[in-house]
């Protein structure tokens, strides 16, 4: 499988990118959201092969803490608060 060309902001840019796609994947599905919300106040530590995206002793597991900010955006609308 080939990988696609970085553009060369993609360090700083990353972040909002993947809360960007994040927020569209559960925004179009809704019972993954029901999910996501489901999972209360805990911690998501997210398991990939990168240690920049995933978890684990080293990881800093930036995939886990957007899918919590992602998920309480989703129980602040569901409770009617929208900025």
């Amino acid at each position: 499988m080939g990988r696609a060309p970085l553009r060369p902001d993609w360090p700083q840019v990353r972040l909002a990118a993947m809360h960007a796609v994040l927020r569209a994947k559960f925004a179009q599905h809704p019972r993954l959201g029901d999910v996501l919300v489901a999972t209360g106040d805990a911690r998501i530590d997210y398991s990939l092969s990168s240690a920049y995206w995933s978890g684990g002793a080293k990881g800093r597991n930036w995939l886990g803490r957007l899918l919590e900010l992602v998920r309480s955006e989703l129980v602040a609308q569901r409770a009617g608060f929208h900025p």
